[in-house]
């Protein structure tokens, strides 16, 4: 649904020449970064859960960032250079929504479809990004790993999905056979669907998924949400249920 503007060694970088600073070059940052995160996910999951706040998990995440990029940041420097680059991540600025999120929300709704955003993020994305990019009000739930204590591919933020979706009139007795997920990263996404028993569509806007023949042959793929809206128009929906 959303994008970066520029990338997040740039703001990184950014953030610390005007917490005075020097950084090295992005392209260190942003490898960095990945580290750090993958990281700090597999030693705190779902952002620390229950354990810590995402502010403290964050706090780790950066500053394990600008170390494995190679850049020493004095301690009395830090806390400065984590607040700014803590509250633009948690703001609309590095952020903007693909151009055909809108009108595919627009036209689910008209057609009574429920729809609702399952993210590997923590709170901040539904109760602050999401919001002030204009898109939270066009969503029917959102479920974050945060706050649920799991993360995709598990299947219990699935559960937690399905669970959300029963909330609404006529779903109570909502099937995973009858959800759709649409994502962008075939484990997570695609198989972990597939896996709790939903039907998936894996989104590759820019052609850039490597997988193998076997793969790819059985995986349905989109571009866009246009294709997505051509892929639902096949099947059939009967009270906001997905059926194919």
């Amino acid at each position: 649904m959303l994008s970066y503007k520029g990338s997040v060694g740039q703001w990184y970088c950014s953030a610390a020449k005007r917490s005075g600073i020097p950084c090295v070059n992005f392209d260190d940052i942003e490898r960095g970064f990945r580290e750090s995160y993958k990281e700090t996910s597999e030693k705190y999951p779902c952002f620390g859960g229950s354990t810590m706040t995402s502010k403290e998990w964050w706090k780790i995440c950066v500053k394990r960032s600008f170390e494995l990029a190679g850049q020493a940041v004095p301690s009395h420097k830090f806390e400065r250079l984590f607040q700014r680059i803590y509250s633009l991540f948690g703001s609309p600025r590095i952020y903007e929504a693909f151009d055909d999120v809108t009108p595919f929300l627009n036209w689910a709704k008209r057609r009574g479809i429920v729809v609702g955003v399952v993210s590997n993020s923590d709170e901040r994305y539904v109760d602050g990004v999401l919001p002030m990019l204009d898109i939270a009000h066009d969503l029917d739930f959102m479920i974050v790993s945060k706050k649920v204590g799991c993360e995709k591919p598990e299947p219990d933020i699935f559960k937690a999905a399905l669970k959300s979706a029963r909330q609404f009139p006529g779903l109570q007795d909502l099937r995973p056979e009858q959800v759709l997920h649409i994502g962008d990263n075939y484990i997570k996404d695609y198989c972990g669907a597939k896996d709790f028993g939903c039907h998936g569509l894996l989104m590759n806007r820019y052609d850039d998924f490597d997988l193998d023949d076997s793969k790819a042959k059985s995986v349905p793929v989109v571009h866009d949400f246009l294709e997505v809206v051509e892929s639902i128009s096949y099947a059939k929906y009967h009270g906001g249920r997905f059926v194919k």
